[in-house]
């Protein structure tokens, strides 16, 4: 069977800032095919030219990118192709799904008129075109009336969808999907890749997926190639690399996101105190939506922090964990209920918050957009205590919260600027920025979400180190329960408002008693599935 791509020897280099500069080099000596009907899943942490390799196939690198090699799509070697070549092979014959869908729509057209776009650049607008749009989005399961949607009226699974739809617009062979599953819950996850999955069978086009997450490529895809700086460092069926992998890259990948169940990602040292810290007590919170609906975002739900505990507070996107999370942090009033830290109902003045949140600090799930582009580390991590108004040794306290968050020596960092940390860098930052007020407990909402698979586990292992060396509490929002068994003492599951599940760790996702959960659990991606 001829390939569709077939790659030879690629490398990608980045020209320096001077002509004569020798520059970066991303991609070196690559080679891999792909044919109709097949899946390679790319796989390999930030920054080790996974991408670089894949945006080569269609020439959509900056002007300062050289590649050589070759790229054969079509046996037509992309390299020498011209731009009114390139522009026609777009879409058409190889179309990408790109990564962030929550930033990779326009926000002021309709999902609908975006869809049509590419149909219309490549004049294959024959016939009805809101038809072909509503067809489309029926091959992604959304429904023909949200093509007069615009992006921000959409979840995050529902955006992506649009994506693939814009992907298969012009009914490409080739489909190139950048980290298609980031950030998304793992129900929506599953029902990504099973889309995916099914459009590969159907319409027998050739899938190249990129992720830094083994287990989501070895669940959608055939065969994985794994790059370590550069090059393919490993290369062959999905289980023998998952399962049995050679490179010592390869075996990081693979450990590097906890199996529920597997004893060897278990690690949990401290030992809660059973006196609760800061609890919800029958919290409910409704809201008013535009149609004048009431909408029961949380109800009734009971939920404890124990001191030196971590709880993991689990469930799909719109469950109501984040709507809890900032009622607890005093963010968001109960329509019904109470919180408390340490027995204490919450302050209803503004000054009796303020010297609550000393106690309860909130690390955000995207340190690139908590952080201010224009401030440096040094005055990121002040500003809690020129808030409050604490003068005392600021030096010494930010150099103390930077070293806390391993980011060592503290003084190298000072006047750096977050556009020139690594995103593991910027998130330790957001965790300095809590722990400069010394609370008591931390609220870290999807906390490694967005973080390649090394640096994720620096970040839990950060956690682990933080409650056994300052007896910290953490409820950690998650979609992910392989890190909800890696470090959590408890987990509580939520599901359209309710908690329908709260235990320990053990008893919870190793014998769960609700639908919902088992749900869940059946949502996570393992070879063993995708095997059977």
């Amino acid at each position: 069977m001829t390939p569709i791509l077939q790659m030879r020897d690629v490398a990608v280099a980045y020209r320096g800032a001077q002509e004569a500069s020798p520059g970066m080099v991303a991609v070196r000596g690559v080679s891999l095919s792909l044919a109709e009907g097949e899946t390679l899943g790319l796989a390999g942490e930030s920054g080790c030219g996974k991408t670089t390799l894949a945006m080569s196939v269609l020439r959509l690198l900056p002007s300062s990118a050289r590649i050589d090699g070759e790229i054969l799509l079509d046996g037509k070697d992309v390299r020498e192709m011209t731009f009114g070549q390139l522009r026609a092979v777009r879409w058409a014959s190889a179309s990408v799904v790109f990564q962030g869908a929550m930033h990779a729509l326009n926000p002021v057209r309709t999902i609908g008129d975006q869809i049509a776009e590419p149909i219309r650049l490549h004049g294959r607008a024959n016939g009805d075109l809101r038809a072909r749009v509503a067809d489309l989005l029926a091959q992604v399961e959304l429904p023909a009336e949200r093509a007069g949607a615009y992006p921000h009226e959409l979840s995050g699974g529902q955006k992506q969808r649009v994506m693939i739809a814009m992907a298969l617009a012009c009914e490409p062979r080739l489909v190139i999907a950048d980290e298609p599953t980031t950030a998304l819950d793992v129900v929506v996850q599953a029902q990504i890749l099973e889309l995916m999955g099914r459009l590969v069978a159907e319409r027998g086009i050739a899938l190249m997926m990129i992720s830094h997450d083994l287990s989501v490529l070895s669940a959608s895809c055939a065969r994985l190639a794994v790059m370590y700086q550069g090059q393919v460092v490993e290369h062959g069926p999905s289980r023998q690399v998952m399962t049995a992998p050679q490179h010592a890259h390869s075996k990081a990948l693979a450990s590097a996101f906890p199996t529920v169940g597997d004893p060897r990602f278990r690690f949990t040292e401290g030992v809660p105190s059973g006196s609760a810290l800061l609890s919800a007590e029958s919290v409910s919170v409704d809201f008013t939506s535009r149609s004048g609906q009431t909408v029961h975002a949380v109800r009734g739900v009971d939920l404890a922090v124990d001191e030196n505990e971590i709880v993991a507070l689990v469930g799909q996107s719109g469950s109501g964990k984040t709507t809890l999370a900032r009622t607890m942090l005093g963010l968001q009033q109960p329509t019904g209920g109470a919180v408390r830290f340490d027995g204490t109902p919450l302050p209803t003045s503004s000054a009796g918050l303020r010297e609550y949140r000393k106690q309860v600090q909130l690390v955000l799930q995207d340190p690139t957009g908590a952080l201010n582009p224009r401030h440096t580390v040094y005055e990121a991590v002040a500003e809690g205590l020129r808030i409050h108004g604490i003068t005392d040794d600021e030096r010494g306290r930010v150099a103390a919260a930077l070293e806390a968050a391993e980011l060592r020596p503290a003084e190298k960092f000072f006047g750096r600027l977050p556009q020139e940390l690594s995103g593991g860098q910027r998130q330790r930052v957001v965790i300095a920025g809590a722990l400069v007020l010394e609370p008591r407990v931390l609220i870290a909402d999807e906390p490694v979400a967005s973080l390649d698979a090394t640096v994720r586990g620096e970040i839990l292992a950060l956690l682990l180190r933080l409650r056994a060396e300052r007896g910290l509490s953490t409820l950690v929002i998650t979609h992910d329960l392989g890190l909800a068994w890696n470090i959590a003492d408890r987990v509580a599951v939520m599901y359209q408002g309710d908690l329908v599940e709260v235990g320990p760790v053990e008893q919870v996702l190793l014998d769960p008693q609700h639908d919902y959960t088992k749900t869940l659990l059946a949502a996570v991606p393992t070879v063993e599935r995708r095997a059977a």
